[in-house]
Protein backbone atom coordinates (compact mmCIF):
# COMPACT_ATOMS: atom_id res chain seq x y z
CA UNK A 1 0.00 0.00 0.00
CA UNK A 2 1.20 3.48 -1.48
CA UNK A 3 1.74 6.09 1.65
CA UNK A 4 1.86 9.77 1.25
CA UNK A 5 4.85 10.86 3.22
CA UNK A 6 5.50 14.32 2.12
CA UNK A 7 2.09 16.25 2.57
CA UNK A 8 1.27 17.21 5.76
CA UNK A 9 -2.65 19.20 6.56
CA UNK A 10 -3.59 21.79 9.16
CA UNK A 11 -5.48 20.16 11.93
CA UNK A 12 -9.16 22.01 12.58
CA UNK A 13 -7.32 24.11 15.18
CA UNK A 14 -4.77 25.46 12.84
CA UNK A 15 -7.38 25.87 10.02
CA UNK A 16 -9.57 28.19 12.07
CA UNK A 17 -7.23 31.81 11.79
CA UNK A 18 -6.83 30.66 8.28
CA UNK A 19 -10.03 30.96 7.23
CA UNK A 20 -10.85 33.94 9.37
CA UNK A 21 -7.74 35.70 7.53
CA UNK A 22 -9.41 35.14 4.53
CA UNK A 23 -12.77 36.67 5.60
CA UNK A 24 -10.67 40.06 6.71
CA UNK A 25 -10.99 42.96 4.46
CA UNK A 26 -7.37 42.58 2.48
CA UNK A 27 -5.59 46.38 1.20
CA UNK A 28 -7.55 46.23 -2.21
CA UNK A 29 -10.94 46.05 -0.32
CA UNK A 30 -10.01 49.06 2.07
CA UNK A 31 -8.50 50.99 -1.02
CA UNK A 32 -11.60 50.66 -3.08
CA UNK A 33 -13.95 51.39 -0.20
CA UNK A 34 -11.79 54.62 0.82
CA UNK A 35 -12.37 55.57 -2.93
CA UNK A 36 -15.96 54.70 -2.47
CA UNK A 37 -16.00 56.89 0.62
CA UNK A 38 -14.62 60.10 -1.12
CA UNK A 39 -17.32 59.64 -3.84
CA UNK A 40 -19.64 59.51 -1.81
CA UNK A 41 -18.61 62.95 0.58
CA UNK A 42 -18.21 64.43 -3.01
CA UNK A 43 -21.93 63.34 -4.15
CA UNK A 44 -23.34 64.86 -0.41
CA UNK A 45 -20.87 67.38 0.50
CA UNK A 46 -20.12 69.02 -2.45
CA UNK A 47 -21.42 72.13 -0.90
CA UNK A 48 -19.09 72.17 1.34
CA UNK A 49 -16.30 72.11 -1.21
CA UNK A 50 -14.27 75.35 -1.78
CA UNK A 51 -14.85 78.55 -4.62
CA UNK A 52 -11.09 78.97 -3.99
CA UNK A 53 -9.12 77.71 -7.39
CA UNK A 54 -12.51 76.71 -9.00
CA UNK A 55 -12.67 73.66 -6.98
CA UNK A 56 -16.33 74.17 -6.19
CA UNK A 57 -16.70 74.92 -9.79
CA UNK A 58 -15.46 72.10 -11.61
CA UNK A 59 -16.51 69.50 -8.77
CA UNK A 60 -20.53 70.90 -9.13
CA UNK A 61 -20.27 71.53 -13.03
CA UNK A 62 -19.44 67.97 -13.80
CA UNK A 63 -20.83 65.88 -10.52
CA UNK A 64 -23.21 63.58 -12.42
CA UNK A 65 -20.20 61.71 -13.33
CA UNK A 66 -19.70 60.66 -10.02
CA UNK A 67 -21.37 57.68 -11.63
CA UNK A 68 -19.15 56.61 -14.35
CA UNK A 69 -16.40 56.61 -11.20
CA UNK A 70 -18.52 54.30 -9.51
CA UNK A 71 -19.18 51.73 -12.34
CA UNK A 72 -15.61 51.80 -13.17
CA UNK A 73 -14.46 50.91 -9.26
CA UNK A 74 -17.28 48.73 -8.82
CA UNK A 75 -15.88 46.89 -11.94
CA UNK A 76 -12.50 47.00 -10.27
CA UNK A 77 -13.47 45.43 -7.32
CA UNK A 78 -15.41 42.67 -9.31
CA UNK A 79 -12.50 42.13 -11.26
CA UNK A 80 -10.19 41.82 -8.12
CA UNK A 81 -12.36 40.14 -6.06
CA UNK A 82 -12.25 42.93 -3.19
CA UNK A 83 -15.70 42.06 -1.85
CA UNK A 84 -15.72 43.76 1.17
CA UNK A 85 -14.73 46.55 -0.77
CA UNK A 86 -17.49 46.39 -3.15
CA UNK A 87 -19.64 47.03 -0.74
CA UNK A 88 -19.29 50.59 -0.16
CA UNK A 89 -19.12 50.79 -3.62
CA UNK A 90 -22.88 49.38 -3.88
CA UNK A 91 -23.71 51.83 -0.89
CA UNK A 92 -22.94 54.63 -3.56
CA UNK A 93 -24.40 53.58 -6.70
CA UNK A 94 -27.53 53.43 -4.53
CA UNK A 95 -26.60 57.00 -3.39
CA UNK A 96 -26.08 57.97 -6.97
CA UNK A 97 -29.54 56.68 -7.81
CA UNK A 98 -31.57 57.93 -5.02
CA UNK A 99 -30.08 61.77 -5.80
CA UNK A 100 -30.00 61.51 -10.06
CA UNK A 101 -33.38 59.44 -10.41
CA UNK A 102 -35.51 62.22 -10.82
CA UNK A 103 -33.29 64.13 -13.06
CA UNK A 104 -33.57 61.16 -15.42
CA UNK A 105 -36.88 61.28 -15.16
CA UNK A 106 -37.65 64.75 -15.88
CA UNK A 107 -38.86 65.20 -18.99
CA UNK A 108 -39.76 61.54 -20.03
CA UNK A 109 -41.66 62.60 -22.68
CA UNK A 110 -39.99 62.99 -25.86
CA UNK A 111 -40.06 66.60 -27.89
CA UNK A 112 -41.00 65.13 -31.18
CA UNK A 113 -44.17 63.70 -29.27
CA UNK A 114 -45.31 67.27 -28.46
CA UNK A 115 -48.18 68.93 -30.55
CA UNK A 116 -50.00 66.12 -31.32
CA UNK A 117 -52.33 66.69 -28.45
CA UNK A 118 -55.65 68.29 -28.97
CA UNK A 119 -54.03 71.79 -26.77
CA UNK A 120 -50.95 71.77 -29.16
CA UNK A 121 -52.55 74.83 -30.62
CA UNK A 122 -52.07 77.12 -27.28
CA UNK A 123 -48.41 75.26 -26.37
CA UNK A 124 -44.94 76.52 -26.54
CA UNK A 125 -41.93 75.68 -28.42
CA UNK A 126 -38.62 77.28 -27.21
CA UNK A 127 -35.10 77.24 -28.40
CA UNK A 128 -31.79 78.47 -26.71
CA UNK A 129 -28.36 78.59 -28.74
CA UNK A 130 -25.41 80.14 -27.64
CA UNK A 131 -24.04 80.76 -31.34
CA UNK A 132 -20.74 81.47 -30.89
CA UNK A 133 -19.14 84.59 -31.61
CA UNK A 134 -17.86 84.88 -34.87
CA UNK A 135 -19.23 81.74 -35.92
CA UNK A 136 -18.82 81.40 -39.97
CA UNK A 137 -21.53 79.04 -40.33
CA UNK A 138 -24.51 81.39 -38.01
CA UNK A 139 -26.92 81.19 -41.02
CA UNK A 140 -26.55 77.35 -41.39
CA UNK A 141 -27.20 77.03 -37.55
CA UNK A 142 -30.05 79.24 -37.03
CA UNK A 143 -31.95 76.94 -39.90
CA UNK A 144 -31.47 73.91 -37.70
CA UNK A 145 -33.18 76.33 -35.11
CA UNK A 146 -35.94 76.94 -37.58
CA UNK A 147 -36.40 73.59 -38.59
CA UNK A 148 -37.50 72.69 -34.98
CA UNK A 149 -40.88 74.84 -35.33
CA UNK A 150 -39.82 76.48 -32.44
CA UNK A 151 -41.96 79.51 -31.57
CA UNK A 152 -39.62 81.44 -29.43
CA UNK A 153 -35.80 81.68 -30.23
CA UNK A 154 -33.26 83.16 -27.98
CA UNK A 155 -29.80 83.73 -29.01
CA UNK A 156 -26.55 84.22 -27.64
CA UNK A 157 -23.11 86.11 -28.24
CA UNK A 158 -24.78 87.45 -31.31
CA UNK A 159 -21.74 89.75 -32.63
CA UNK A 160 -22.38 92.39 -35.68
CA UNK A 161 -21.55 90.32 -38.67
CA UNK A 162 -23.29 87.47 -37.63
CA UNK A 163 -26.49 89.15 -36.57
CA UNK A 164 -26.30 90.95 -39.64
CA UNK A 165 -25.94 87.59 -41.63
CA UNK A 166 -28.58 85.78 -39.58
CA UNK A 167 -30.98 89.20 -39.60
CA UNK A 168 -33.23 88.32 -42.68
CA UNK A 169 -33.48 84.57 -42.32
CA UNK A 170 -34.92 85.23 -38.40
CA UNK A 171 -36.88 88.13 -39.33
CA UNK A 172 -38.02 85.97 -42.30
CA UNK A 173 -39.52 83.18 -40.17
CA UNK A 174 -40.19 84.96 -36.98
CA UNK A 175 -42.56 88.16 -37.16
CA UNK A 176 -41.22 89.75 -33.84
CA UNK A 177 -37.55 90.65 -32.73
CA UNK A 178 -35.93 92.35 -29.42
CA UNK A 179 -32.03 92.84 -29.25
CA UNK A 180 -30.11 94.07 -26.15
CA UNK A 181 -26.61 93.73 -26.36
CA UNK A 182 -25.64 90.31 -27.58
CA UNK A 183 -29.00 88.56 -27.07
CA UNK A 184 -31.66 88.43 -29.07
CA UNK A 185 -35.33 86.51 -28.95
CA UNK A 186 -37.26 86.26 -32.01
CA UNK A 187 -41.15 84.92 -31.91
CA UNK A 188 -43.47 83.98 -33.44
CA UNK A 189 -45.92 85.87 -30.89
CA UNK A 190 -45.86 89.60 -30.53
CA UNK A 191 -43.26 91.21 -27.77
CA UNK A 192 -43.89 93.86 -25.74
CA UNK A 193 -42.03 96.00 -23.16
CA UNK A 194 -38.41 95.02 -23.85
CA UNK A 195 -36.55 96.23 -21.53
CA UNK A 196 -32.59 95.56 -21.60
CA UNK A 197 -31.02 94.43 -18.13
CA UNK A 198 -27.40 94.95 -16.95
CA UNK A 199 -28.42 92.60 -14.21
CA UNK A 200 -25.77 94.64 -12.07
CA UNK A 201 -22.81 94.22 -14.64
CA UNK A 202 -23.11 97.63 -16.40
CA UNK A 203 -23.08 96.29 -19.29
CA UNK A 204 -26.36 94.67 -21.22
CA UNK A 205 -26.28 90.74 -20.51
CA UNK A 206 -30.53 90.28 -20.56
CA UNK A 207 -33.73 91.24 -22.02
CA UNK A 208 -37.02 91.43 -20.45
CA UNK A 209 -39.60 91.19 -22.94
CA UNK A 210 -43.56 90.15 -22.76
CA UNK A 211 -45.02 87.53 -25.20
CA UNK A 212 -48.27 87.99 -26.58
CA UNK A 213 -49.43 84.41 -26.47
CA UNK A 214 -52.60 82.80 -27.40
CA UNK A 215 -52.64 81.26 -23.84
CA UNK A 216 -52.52 85.06 -22.57
CA UNK A 217 -48.72 86.68 -21.85
CA UNK A 218 -45.90 85.05 -20.32
CA UNK A 219 -42.73 87.10 -19.36
CA UNK A 220 -39.99 86.10 -20.54
CA UNK A 221 -36.67 86.86 -19.50
CA UNK A 222 -33.83 86.26 -22.36
CA UNK A 223 -30.19 85.76 -20.59
CA UNK A 224 -26.22 85.26 -21.01
CA UNK A 225 -24.77 85.29 -17.65
CA UNK A 226 -20.88 86.03 -17.60
CA UNK A 227 -18.44 83.10 -18.12
CA UNK A 228 -16.84 81.45 -15.59
CA UNK A 229 -13.25 79.78 -15.46
CA UNK A 230 -11.57 78.46 -12.24
CA UNK A 231 -11.23 81.32 -9.95
CA UNK A 232 -13.00 83.65 -11.27
CA UNK A 233 -16.86 82.95 -10.63
CA UNK A 234 -17.58 86.32 -8.79
CA UNK A 235 -19.39 87.76 -12.19
CA UNK A 236 -21.58 85.09 -12.87
CA UNK A 237 -22.56 84.56 -9.15
CA UNK A 238 -23.59 88.79 -8.67
CA UNK A 239 -25.42 88.44 -11.94
CA UNK A 240 -27.41 85.41 -10.97
CA UNK A 241 -28.06 87.10 -7.68
CA UNK A 242 -29.55 89.94 -9.61
CA UNK A 243 -31.44 88.00 -11.76
CA UNK A 244 -33.19 85.29 -8.89
CA UNK A 245 -33.97 89.09 -7.24
CA UNK A 246 -35.64 90.15 -10.30
CA UNK A 247 -37.60 86.79 -11.34
CA UNK A 248 -38.48 86.35 -7.50
CA UNK A 249 -40.49 90.05 -7.25
CA UNK A 250 -41.67 89.40 -10.57
CA UNK A 251 -45.67 88.47 -10.09
CA UNK A 252 -46.46 87.32 -13.58
CA UNK A 253 -48.73 83.80 -13.16
CA UNK A 254 -46.69 82.58 -16.23
CA UNK A 255 -42.56 83.08 -16.43
CA UNK A 256 -39.94 82.01 -18.74
CA UNK A 257 -36.50 82.82 -17.93
CA UNK A 258 -33.83 81.13 -20.81
CA UNK A 259 -30.31 81.42 -22.19
CA UNK A 260 -26.53 80.53 -21.08
CA UNK A 261 -26.71 80.97 -17.72
CA UNK A 262 -22.94 79.49 -17.42
CA UNK A 263 -24.37 77.36 -14.68
CA UNK A 264 -24.97 73.58 -14.12
CA UNK A 265 -28.02 72.70 -12.28
CA UNK A 266 -25.96 71.18 -9.88
CA UNK A 267 -24.07 74.59 -8.94
CA UNK A 268 -24.68 75.98 -5.55
CA UNK A 269 -25.55 79.39 -6.95
CA UNK A 270 -28.22 78.12 -8.83
CA UNK A 271 -30.23 76.81 -5.90
CA UNK A 272 -32.24 79.68 -5.20
CA UNK A 273 -33.28 80.47 -8.96
CA UNK A 274 -34.69 76.75 -9.10
CA UNK A 275 -36.54 76.97 -5.77
CA UNK A 276 -38.57 79.44 -7.69
CA UNK A 277 -38.75 77.73 -11.26
CA UNK A 278 -38.73 74.58 -12.36
CA UNK A 279 -36.32 73.84 -15.47
CA UNK A 280 -37.35 72.19 -18.79
CA UNK A 281 -35.23 69.03 -19.24
CA UNK A 282 -34.88 65.65 -20.82
CA UNK A 283 -32.67 64.05 -18.43
CA UNK A 284 -28.99 65.28 -17.93
CA UNK A 285 -29.84 67.14 -21.01
CA UNK A 286 -26.10 68.20 -21.70
CA UNK A 287 -25.36 70.60 -23.71
CA UNK A 288 -21.81 71.75 -23.39
CA UNK A 289 -19.07 71.41 -25.14
CA UNK A 290 -20.64 70.64 -28.00
CA UNK A 291 -19.01 68.04 -29.54
CA UNK A 292 -18.71 65.24 -26.14
CA UNK A 293 -21.89 67.72 -24.20
CA UNK A 294 -20.61 66.87 -20.65
CA UNK A 295 -22.29 69.30 -18.58
CA UNK A 296 -25.44 72.05 -18.97
CA UNK A 297 -25.10 75.54 -18.69
CA UNK A 298 -27.83 76.64 -20.82
CA UNK A 299 -31.33 76.27 -19.79
CA UNK A 300 -35.55 76.83 -19.68
CA UNK A 301 -37.13 77.26 -16.80
CA UNK A 302 -40.94 78.13 -16.33
CA UNK A 303 -43.16 78.45 -14.47
CA UNK A 304 -47.16 78.49 -14.84
CA UNK A 305 -46.58 75.53 -17.53
CA UNK A 306 -46.13 71.72 -18.07
CA UNK A 307 -43.36 70.49 -20.04
CA UNK A 308 -44.25 68.01 -22.98
CA UNK A 309 -41.15 67.33 -24.18
CA UNK A 310 -37.54 68.07 -24.90
CA UNK A 311 -34.07 67.73 -26.33
CA UNK A 312 -31.09 69.31 -27.57
CA UNK A 313 -30.08 70.42 -31.10
CA UNK A 314 -26.99 70.26 -32.77
CA UNK A 315 -26.25 73.26 -35.15
CA UNK A 316 -23.30 73.87 -37.16
CA UNK A 317 -20.54 76.06 -36.26
CA UNK A 318 -21.96 76.26 -32.35
CA UNK A 319 -19.45 75.63 -29.68
CA UNK A 320 -23.18 74.54 -27.61
CA UNK A 321 -25.83 72.34 -28.16
CA UNK A 322 -29.67 74.07 -28.37
CA UNK A 323 -31.79 73.31 -25.99
CA UNK A 324 -35.04 72.56 -26.75
CA UNK A 325 -38.41 72.60 -24.64
CA UNK A 326 -41.92 72.02 -25.47
CA UNK A 327 -44.29 73.35 -22.98
CA UNK A 328 -48.50 73.59 -22.28
CA UNK A 329 -49.87 75.93 -20.67
CA UNK A 330 -50.28 74.72 -16.12
CA UNK A 331 -51.01 75.19 -13.08
CA UNK A 332 -49.90 78.62 -11.98
CA UNK A 333 -46.69 77.78 -9.10
CA UNK A 334 -47.11 80.62 -6.96
CA UNK A 335 -43.78 82.74 -6.62
CA UNK A 336 -41.52 82.21 -3.50
CA UNK A 337 -42.64 84.98 -0.73
CA UNK A 338 -40.09 85.80 1.64
CA UNK A 339 -41.10 84.70 5.44
CA UNK A 340 -43.36 87.33 7.54
CA UNK A 341 -40.50 89.81 9.44
CA UNK A 342 -40.78 89.05 13.30
CA UNK A 343 -42.70 92.04 15.09
CA UNK A 344 -40.90 94.07 17.10
CA UNK A 345 -41.38 94.31 20.74
CA UNK A 346 -42.26 98.14 21.69
CA UNK A 347 -39.64 99.94 23.51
Amino acid sequence: MDMDVGTTYATAAQRGPLEARRRRPRVRDWIIGIFAGAIMALLFGHGLAPEADGIALVIESFLPWLGAAIAALLMAALLSKAWFGAIPVVVAAVSWTLVFLPVLMTGAVPASAAGTSDGAAEGLTVVTQNLRAGNPDAEAAVEKLIESDADVVVLQELTGPALARITPLMDGTFGHRQLAGTVGVWSRFPLGGGEPLTLGLGWSRAVSVQLETPAGPVQLYAVHLPSVRPGEVSSRNSGLAKLTEIVEADPSPRILVVGDFNTANTDRAFAPLLATLDEARAGFGFTWPARYPATRPDHILFRGFTITGASVIASPGTDHLAALARLQPGTVRPPATPPPAEPRNPA
